[in-house]
């Protein structure tokens, strides 16, 4: 059999400054141009869209959107795409960093010393992002990385220190044999974060946890300071806000896509939360929607 050829990435091929700054974050269709590899930096990879293999030595795994990777120094490994076609790639966001700056993220913060064991894995760690939570966190050090602003560096490194977190509890969730996050508060935030138009009801989201109903008001609570009614009635707010400053629809719209058929009830709440009824709102942001105005109710 012929030996494989693995090929050794640097990260002074990704790394600006590999004394200073070394975090690199892109966003690739994976393909076949890329041979397995290893390299001398630590690499958090996430597939978010297709499908297709992870190859790791002489083992093959089939891969999908939410699988997370944590590859260390030295292992070797590629992802190959399970279709060449356009339309069915496989999108991977890989977040680079060296050791030395891992460290020194984790030093710069009280605690961070508890997730030190991120860095002494010595294999490649796999694990299902069950709510998405680290995906969220992927697609903000994608967009920090990909646009030069103001406080670009302090939030890349508080991004990273985000992620490292994310994927540590996952971590001792899946060796703990913890609950998956699909039972617990963090999947009800979801839930009321991806669907807040839907009718909820106190009894449905404390089922998720297996709960009576006091309990889960009481421990919904102490997580978000709010009720669920309330909790749920500021997404629903805020959502309308970027609706009113981003598109023309009629606000008797923009009130129904939100969850809200009561046009009064609507407004009445739009104006508690935010001071300002619907259309003033929009107003004040004419300069974003300049043709709104000839759209309203």
């Amino acid at each position: 059999m012929p030996k494989r050829t693995v090929r050794l990435l640097s990260g002074r091929e990704y790394f600006n400054n590999w004394d200073d700054f070394s975090i690199f974050v892109n966003r690739n269709a994976e393909s076949y141009e890329l041979t397995e590899h290893h390299h001398d930096f630590l690499e958090m990879s996430y597939v978010t869209e297709g499908t297709g293999y992870h190859h790791t030595g002489d083992e093959v795994m089939a891969v999908s959107a939410g699988d997370l990777f944590v590859i260390p120094i030295g292992a070797s490994h590629v992802f190959r795409p399970g279709s060449t076609a356009k339309d069915r790639q496989l999108i991977v966001y890989n977040c680079l960093t060296s050791m030395e700056n891992a460290t020194k993220i984790l030093e710069m913060v009280p605690g961070g010393d508890e997730l030190g064991k991120l860095l002494a894995f010595n294999e490649i760690m796999h694990y299902r992002d069950r709510d998405g939570e680290a995906r969220g966190w992927f697609e903000r050090l994608y967009r920090e990385y990909s646009v030069e602003r103001t406080g670009r560096e302090t939030a890349l490194y508080a991004g990273m220190l985000q992620l490292m977190i994310c994927i540590i509890r996952i971590h001792e969730a899946a060796v703990k044999g913890a609950p998956p996050p699909a039972v617990g508060m963090d999947h009800v935030l979801s839930m009321l974060h991806g669907h807040y138009s839907r009718p909820f009801t106190v009894e449905e989201l404390a089922g998720e946890l297996g709960i009576g109903d006091r309990q889960f008001q009481r421990l919904f609570v102490k997580h978000t300071g709010l009720t669920p009614i309330k909790y749920l009635q500021r997404i629903r707010i805020q959502e309308a806000c970027r609706l009113l400053r981003s598109s023309h629809r009629r606000i008797h719209d923009i009130s129904g896509a939100v969850g809200y058929t009561d046009i009064a009830f609507f407004n009445a709440l739009f104006k508690k939360i935010t001071g300002m009824t619907p259309r003033e709102y929009r107003q004040s942001h004419a300069s974003i929607t300049s043709t709104a105005a000839g759209t309203e109710d």
